[in-house]
This record gives structure tokens, sequence and C-alpha cells, in this order.
């Protein structure tokens, strides 16, 4: 009798939904999501398996038995309990939102929890077909209860966005704030064990939803791949005019400009994520009666891979390289003598210098790596943080670069060495949205190559975005960097008026 109470049930918790459609899943159907679970059964226990939609985000469910919280598990993961009868909690929103089914499980069987909910993933996308940190809000189309915020990804950490678990009917996704009532809103039906995949398009120039249709689903895995990879380049300028009027001297003009070409390429899977940055920045400042010279020159790509164990945790490689395209020139007002040093302790006299190059293009030649864990610490809209821990090298080549200082009232300039250092490191990486139009970046990389903190070398790199409109942007740059060849810890600041143009 038992065991035909057994079939019974499992036969029952089995059966198809009517109307699911399983195929619009972006992993295996539910019967082969079971048989391909590796949890094993303990003695004197049964299991519970409540299937995935996704790989995504997907809200854990909850396991009660006689009203007390007996574990959380995420689906897709089976769940080893005692033979009984138990209530599951899931879905999306506040505790009275979600739904609750109850489930017997039987000793060494496995119950299939029937997939009757509905699933709902929305990218946010803008104009350029690009993933974006904007929030919206999911309403009840019927009661116009809203079920919580949702909010784009930021590419560059291997997110992925969040998914959504509900009952079926019909929802509204609308702007933060919106009323139930509004015109401005996009409506979405939601069938019983179906996953629904909507983008959404965001104008960054008036801040409102301007699209929502269908995510299109490739059907073999060639299309797959290649739609996972998105390439983008950003060109960007700003220019700086100063003018002085003197009194008692002549009146002068200095003009400033830089160039930046930024280019991330990123293939995304739901469980690789890889990126590759190329930033070249390059700028130059002309004084009325002086030649032109450089004040800016950066060259740079970055490469990292993410392997996703979780939606929050997994490990990482990462590495830099790092250089500029032109040699660094020192200029002085009158000749001066230096006394040199060299690398194989050679000492000579350079005499009546008003140019010294104590740099060539292409030097130094700096490359960093790292391999360890990546876990994002906080999840939100407003506010984002990653951090990164592992073990990190730096090498840093040099060719003819020298160091300016002075001894004993005598200008001097000291050949560099080659460095190269291993050690831990950890990378901690913020942004945050501080009002609609504010945004804030942080990246801090910290190489610590013994316990004496003199030994600890890092860069900082900060960003506070003002969008002006949608492609001007006031840019407040600070940076501060101590490596192996900096006596003390250097900083760099600049504010631009920047144009931008995406392709």
């Amino acid at each position: 009798m038992r065991h035909g109470l057994s079939l019974m049930f499992a036969i029952l918790l089995l059966t198809t939904v009517a109307g699911a459609d399983e195929s619009t899943w972006s992993v295996p159907p539910a019967r082969a999501q079971l048989q391909r679970d590796q949890v094993l059964i303990p003695k004197g226990k049964g299991l519970l398996f409540v299937p995935a939609m996704t790989l995504s985000n997907e809200p854990s469910y909850q396991i009660f038995r006689d009203g007390r919280l007996i574990k959380s598990v995420s689906p897709g993961i089976g769940a080893p309990l005692d033979p009984g009868t138990y209530e599951v909690r899931l879905g999306s929103g506040l505790n009275s939102q979600r739904f609750s089914k109850t489930v017997p499980i039987f000793e060494g069987e496995r119950t299939l929890v029937k997939p009757d909910w509905a699933g709902l993933v929305i990218d946010v996308l803008d104009n350029t077909r690009t993933s974006v940190n904007e929030s919206y809000e999911l309403l009840d189309a019927t009661t116009g209860e809203t079920y919580g915020l949702g909010f784009g990804i930021e590419e560059e950490r291997g997110e992925r966005v969040r998914t959504w678990l509900l009952e079926p009917g019909v929802y509204h996704v609308v702007r933060v704030g919106e009323s139930f009532t509004t015109i401005r809103k996009f409506s979405v039906q939601l069938l019983p064990g179906t996953l629904t995949q909507r983008n959404i398009i965001y104008d960054s120039g008036s801040g409102d939803f301007i699209g929502f249709y269908p995510r299109l689903v490739d059907q073999t895995q060639a299309a797959r791949a290649a739609s996972a990879i998105l390439s983008q380049t950003e060109l960007s300028g700003a220019v700086q005019l100063n003018t002085s009027q003197n009194t008692g001297g002549d009146d002068r003009a200095s003009l400033n400009f830089t160039i930046q070409v930024f280019n991330r390429t990123r293939y995304s899977s739901d469980r690789d994520f890889a990126s590759i940055r190329f930033i070249l920045e390059q700028g130059a400042t002309k004084e009325e009666g002086e030649d032109l010279r450089k004040s800016s020159d950066r060259a740079e790509i970055r490469a990292t891979y993410i392997r996703r164990l979780s939606p929050r945790f997994g490990p990482y490689l990462r590495g830099v390289v790092q250089t500029v395209l032109f040699s660094e020139d020192a200029r002085f007002a009158s000749p001066q003598d230096f006394v040199r040093t060299l690398q194989n302790g050679a000492v000579d006299t350079l005499r009546a210098r008003d140019k010294l190059t104590i740099a060539p293009s292409l030097s130094p030649l700096t490359f960093r790596e790292g391999v360890g864990i990546n876990s994002q610490l906080v999840r939100s809209f407003p506010l984002n943080v990653d951090l990164r821990f592992g073990l990190g090298a730096e090498q840093r080549l040099v060719t003819d670069n020298f160091k300016l200082g002075e001894v004993e009232g005598h200008r001097t300039i000291e050949e560099l060495k080659s460095t190269s250092s291993t050690g831990l490191e950890a990378l901690l990486i913020l942004d945050a949205r501080l009002s609609r139009y504010v945004n804030l970046d942080s990246e801090f990389d910290l190489l610590m190559t013994s316990q004496d903190r003199a030994d600890w070398f890092f860069t900082w790199e900060n960003r506070l975005r003002l969008a002006l409109t949608s492609f001007i942007n006031l840019d407040l740059v600070a940076d501060l960097e101590r490596n192996t060849t900096l006596d003390d810890t250097q900083g760099h600041e600049q504010v631009l008026v920047r144009f931008s143009r995406f392709f």
C-alpha cells in the first residue's frame, strides 16, 4: 500500500503541466535535470528536487516542516530530507507574494516538483544593444502590487541577469516610481512552466524605456555561441582652452586636448565569462610660445576570465599589459648639468641640457597576472561591490628609463632597473549610482609581496561621471599609484568635458 501511494505521488508530481513549454528554458528539461543531479540520497532519507529554468540568479526556495525552516536551496540542486510532508515556498518578491506547495518525501526516492510557475528574464539594453545597469519595477497587472526592482547587469564583472519566478498571469514593467495607472508601461503574459525572455530598451537621453520585445532564442549551438560574443567601441575626446590676462605681463593662452579609444569585447554564457578591454588615451598641451607637450599617454589591454560556480562566486584568471606610445621628455627653463648614474654603476656628466628624454616609447612595459576567487559582496541597483583575492605577479620592464633627482645641490639622473614581484593580490571593484545622472566607478588593485607594508604596491582608479546629455559627460578622474619604481605615492587628477560616440 505504501509503495502504491509513493508511485501515485511520483506520477502526480512528474505530470507535465498543461501549457508548459520546457523548450523555452535555457537549461535541460525538468526530468533531464533530475536524472543528471549528482546529489546522493543518504540512507533513511529521500530527495526533493525543484528544477531550474535558467542558470541565472534564480531565487532560492525554502523548505519548511511543521512551520519550521529546514533549509534554503537553489533550484536545480537536490535536497536530501527525512521522509515526511514538507511545505516548499518559492518565487520572487516578498514572503507574502511567494507561492507554496505541499510535497511528500519517501525514503530512498527522488521527488520532482512539477514546474507550474512561470519564469521571466529581462535584459536592460541601450540603443547600441549594450547591457546597462538601469532599474525597472515589476507590477502585478491585476492588483498593481509591486514585486520589487529589477536591473541590468555590469558586463565587466561577468554578472548574469536576474530571473523572476512568478505565478502565471499578466505583469507590467515600468520605470521605478511610476504609478500603476501610467500609460508608459510594458505588459507581458507569463504562462505556467514557461520561461519568457524580454529585452527592454533604455534611452540614455530621456531616461525613458522606449522598447520592449522578445529576446531572440537561437536554436543551434553555433548561433548561441556567436550571439554570446559582443564587441563595442567608444571614441571620446575632450578639449580645454585656458587664457590669462596679466596687467604686469603678456597675455597667455594654452590648449589641452585628449582623445580616447575604448573597446570592450566579451563572451558570456551560463557558466563562462571572458572580457578583453582595450584603452588607448593620448593627450597633449600647447602653450603660447612653447612646443607641444605630452599631457597623457596610455595604452592598456585587460583580459579577464571567470568561471561561474554560482551567481556570486567563482574562480578568475586575469592579465594586464600597460605601456606608453611616445617618449617622455623633461624640459628646463635654462640649460643645466646632470650627474648620470647607469645600471652598471658607471657615472658621467651631461652638460648644459635644457631637455632630457627620461623614457623612450613603449617603456616601461608592465605585465600583471592574477588567479584566485571572484565574489560579489554587494549586488543592488545603487551599489555593486566585487572582491577578487588570489595570487598575483607583476613585471615592469624598462629600457633607458631615468629618474630625476637632486643630491647636495647637484641635479642627478639615475637609470632605472626592470623589476619583478609576486605575492597575494586583492582587487576591489565598486560602482555606485549616486543619482540618475551621476555614477562613481572605483577600482583598487593591491599586490602584497611581503608582510612589510613598504613592499605593498597598488593602483587606485576613480572616476565620477556626470551625464550632461546622451553624448556629453563631465568626468572627474582621480588616480593613485605606488609601484616598485616610485618612492612615494603618485597622484593624477583630471576634470574633463568628454564627448563620446559609440560604434
